[in-house]
């Protein structure tokens, strides 16, 4: 099938790797040279305009940072758009933006579905995704297929802006489970417990969760960890905060009260102002760990 993929970023590139390698004819369009340049040695064109990309490809997959930065693509797109063209957002954005851009794609004649991700750069590389889609099942069945080079799991949650609520559902969590997983270790560090041990305990009993088992921020426990390798980001401190103001302003409008997440996204306004804000969200354990006095050297044994 003909795709359009614009926004190569840590996402998007290993994304645009994955449907190249199934064998579909794959335009491209980016803010960056450098990743247009990689996906282009892959076999990929490159599209002179964002609207090119439409006039390229039966489906146009966005994946960029922010609702703005969605709802300006859309802007680029929508002249180029009609029957025919399905555009898939696999952007973390505000629901609320994304009906809209529901509404005026699906006017021009084109279909919208919204899919955002999960699995992190990991799940983009391994092509193991997992997408949560908003919109038409019937459109999604057409282009599935394309979905599936890079997901592992493709779920229909709903309609327009279902994908989005269920997204940020799933990273409210996650970020829980980080800020408690950073407090764990502060306790156990300070008071001396193997780390290694705990880690063992945690697996196989109640505190078991995804941020224990990948992100135990102590250096050297787990090998694939960000704390283990310099704390190269999985998902940046910054986006999992962007994600987490969402979840906040979408709360606050449908009359949800989200205490624990409000407490996550401080911790994570401790992490950036403390220059960690382009690290693994995990970087917030060292905010935790610091204010505890706790070394983490001490648990690594």
């Amino acid at each position: 099938m003909k795709v359009g993929f614009i926004g190569l970023g840590a996402m998007g590139l290993p994304m645009t790797r994955h449907l190249l390698e199934a064998g579909h004819q794959v335009t491209v369009a980016s803010r960056s040279r450098g990743p247009i340049e990689i996906a282009v040695g892959w076999g990929a064109a490159e599209a002179d305009s964002t609207a090119a990309v439409a006039g390229a490809a039966d489906v146009v997959i966005l994946c960029v940072p922010s609702s703005p930065d969605v709802a300006s693509v859309v802007d680029a797109l929508l002249p180029a758009l009609g029957p025919g063209t399905t555009v898939v957002d696999c952007s973390t954005i505000d629901p609320e933006v994304e009906r809209a851009q529901h509404e005026r794609v699906t006017a021009t004649g084109a279909a919208y579905l919204e899919a955002p991700l999960s699995g992190g750069t990991a799940g983009a590389e391994a092509g193991t995704l997992t997408l949560m889609v908003g919109g038409d099942a019937g459109d999604l069945a057409t282009v599935e297929p394309v979905l599936a080079a890079f997901a592992r799991l493709v779920v229909h949650v709903g309609g327009p802006g279902m994908g989005q609520v269920v997204k940020l559902c799933n990273n409210l969590i996650y970020a829980a489970q980080m800020v408690a997983t950073a407090e764990a270790t502060a306790l156990a560090v300070k008071s001396g417990v193997d780390m290694a041990k705990l880690l063992t305990v945690l697996e196989h009993a109640t505190g078991d969760c995804v941020a224990v088992r990948t992100r135990l921020p102590v250096p050297g426990i787990i090998p694939e960890s960000p704390a283990s390798n310099g704390w190269r980001p999985g998902f940046m401190t910054d986006l999992m905060a962007k994600d987490l103001d969402l979840a906040l302003t979408y709360a606050a409008r449908t009359g949800v009260p989200l205490s624990t997440t409000a407490t996550a996204r401080q911790a994570l306004t401790a992490a950036s102002t403390a220059g960690y804000g382009r690290e693994d969200f995990s970087a917030v354990a060292k905010v935790i760990l610091g204010l505890a006095g706790a070394d983490l050297g001490a648990g690594a044994g």
